[in-house]
C-alpha cells in the first residue's frame, strides 16, 4: 500500500472525523498494508459513531480471528448477528471461530445455518464436513463433500475430506480415487492418511 494513500486517507478522516465512509476506507487501506492494529483501531472509532454497523462489526471480527483474540472475535460477530441474523458471512465466521475454540456442536449449527441461507457455498460444506468428521458422523460427512463438490468439482480439500469419510466408512476403492483426485489437484495430503488408504 503506498503511504501517500494511506497519508491522504488519514488526512481525510482527520478533516471529516464523524465520516464512516472515511473511517472505513481508512480501516480497509490499512488492512491491505497488514497494519491490523490500526486496522483495529479504526474499526473501533466506527463502532463508536455507529454500534450497529455491520460491516465494521465484521472486520474487526475477522481480524481479531486472524490475530488469535478468539473470544473477542466471536463477541464481534455475535453482535453483527443480532443485526443481520441471515447473513452467511458471520455464521460461518462464528463456525470457524467455534470449530477453532472445540465447539463442535455450535460450529455445526452455525455452518447449518449459514447454508440454509445461501447453499453454494462450497467452502462451508467442506467446514461442515470436518465438523462431521471430527464428530464420527461419516456419512454426513460424505454428503457434504458432494454437495461441495456439486457447486465446485475441482475443490481439493472436498476431496481430500470425501477420502476420509470413505475410508472410515470402509468404502477403501472409493477412497483410493477421492485421494488420488486430491493430490492431482494439489492438497497437500497427510502422509500417514494415504499410507493407510492405500495399504
Amino acid at each position: 500500500m503506498d503511504e501517500n494513500i494511506l497519508a491522504a486517507l488519514e488526512k481525510e478522516v482527520e478533516e471529516n472525523p464523524r465520516s464512516i465512509f472515511a473511517h472505513h476506507r481508512l480501516a480497509l487501506a490499512y488492512f491491505r498494508a497488514g497494519r491490523l492494529t490500526e486496522a483495529k483501531e479504526t474499526l473501533k472509532k466506527i463502532l463508536k459513531l455507529d454500534p450497529q454497523n455491520f460491516e465494521a462489526l465484521t472486520n474487526l471480527g475477522t481480524i481479531l480471528a486472524r490475530e488469535g483474540e478468539l473470544e473477542e472475535a466471536r463477541k464481534a460477530f455475535a453482535l453483527a448477528l443480532k443485526i443481520y441474523p441471515a447473513s452467511p458471512q458471520a455464521l460461518t465466521n462464528m463456525g470457524l471461530i467455534s470449530f477453532e475454540m472445540g465447539d463442535l456442536e455450535a460450529a455445526e449449527k452455525y455452518y447449518r445455518e449459514a447454508l440454509e441461507v445461501k447453499p453454494d457455498l462450497p467452502a462451508v460444506w467442506v467446514n461442515l464436513a470436518t465438523v462431521l468428521i471430527a464428530r464420527e458422523a461419516y456419512e454426513e460427512a460424505e454428503k457434504a463433500c458432494r454437495k461441495a463438490l456439486e457447486y465446485d468439482p475441482d475443490f481439493s480439500m472436498a476431496h481430500n475430506n470425501l477420502a476420509v469419510a470413505l475410508f472410515y466408512q470402509g468404502k477403501k476403492e472409493a477412497a483410493r480415487e477421492a485421494l488420488r483426485r486430491a493430490k492431482e489437484l494439489g492438497y497437500p495430503v497427510n502422509p500417514d492418511f494415504e499410507k493407510m488408504v492405500l495399504s
